[in-house]
């Protein structure tokens, strides 16, 4: 068989109603959720599981609120990550995430508390929104290199991340993400701008440096079970520290690079733990065509999360490498 990779997305992938199906469908699925809420409750008097799943406007509307996308966020993936280990007894050989990903990724493979890192999370939001001016994150179909050529978007911009070939990152205050619309929409070049309300990944972040990693010194970090490759780095670590975390938030996503690293230790069978698919859209991109690694979505915006369970366990009994 080949390496189980489990994969974990962060910020902007989110949505109202993420993981329904599974929540109102599995038993396993929805405890491992009430958990992690009741510790919410217990740190802030407030429910995620009200907000993401309370009928908040028929599950529209943007869901951008840091405070609530940051656990709601941990909360859906850890969810489905323990359900399949436990359910369906797929344990990850590594373990790899973007962005927030990157903190789900470290609690899944055991290097710290998910109920530590749920909090911490909790706390993470609260002082971005004091202490960090507001922004956002748009991803550009087109070739990266048009950064570099273009005034516009190197000298007032954050390059985020090379998603793959056809696809980049920005980040950038709110004036300058409109002047950077305006400009791509002059030129006829697709984009979509992140549910996202700061500008991580860019220098805009700098005034939460220390309260942040302050944040992060108050967890227990310990060796990993399953390997945690970084998704900043792109390559194994076996030990993080409070450092590591605020340079997730901070430095540029090397995903694209992460996958590639894994790609040439072998073939691996991923499997997408994103609320929306996002990790494996990106990996269609990643992926060279002579490939034989596989991979497999589970929860999207359209539901389906039972039939592509379904679909894991008959991948899961047809591949062997």
């Amino acid at each position: 068989m080949p390496d189980f990779v489990f994969m974990f997305s962060g910020h902007g992938s989110q949505y109202y109603n993420m993981g329904a199906m599974l929540y109102h469908s599995n038993v396993f699925f929805r405890n491992t959720i009430l958990h992690l809420d009741k510790e919410v409750r217990n740190h802030t008097g407030t429910s995620v599981v009200e907000y993401l799943y309370g009928n908040r406007l028929n599950g529209e509307g943007v869901f951008d609120d840091i405070r609530y996308t940051n656990p709601a966020l941990f909360m859906v993936q850890y969810a489905l990550s323990r359900l399949l280990q436990e359910e369906f007894k797929i344990r990850p050989d590594y373990v790899v995430g973007s962005n927030v990903g990157e903190m789900v990724a470290a609690a899944v493979s055991g290097m710290a508390s998910p109920t530590e890192m749920l909090t911490a999370m909790i706390d993470q939001a609260r002082m971005i929104e004091r202490l960090c001016s507001k922004g956002g994150m748009i991803s550009i179909l087109t070739d990266p290199a048009i950064y570099e050529q273009e005034p516009l978007l190197y000298e007032n911009t954050t390059l985020a991340a090379v998603d793959h070939k056809g696809l980049f990152t920005l980040s950038a205050d709110d004036r300058t993400l409109l002047a950077v619309r305006l400009w791509l929409d002059s030129h006829d070049i697709s984009y979509n701008q992140l549910p996202v309300r700061f500008p991580f990944h860019s220098p805009l972040m700098e005034p939460a440096r220390a309260p942040l990693i302050r944040i992060m010194q108050q967890l227990r970090y310990g060796a990993p079970e399953a390997t945690f490759v970084s998704g900043i780095q792109s390559t194994p670590m076996y030990q993080v520290d409070a450092d590591y975390f605020w340079d997730v938030l901070r430095q540029p996503v090397a995903f694209s690079a992460a996958i590639e690293r894994l790609e040439n230790a072998g073939p691996c069978f991923y499997i997408d733990c994103s609320p929306s698919g996002s990790c494996s859209n990106l990996l269609t991109k990643i992926l060279p065509p002579a490939s034989s690694s596989v991979k497999q979505v589970i929860m999207s915006p359209f539901g389906q999360e039972v039939k592509h369970l379904q679909a894991l366990l008959q991948k899961r009994q047809a591949y062997s490498f």
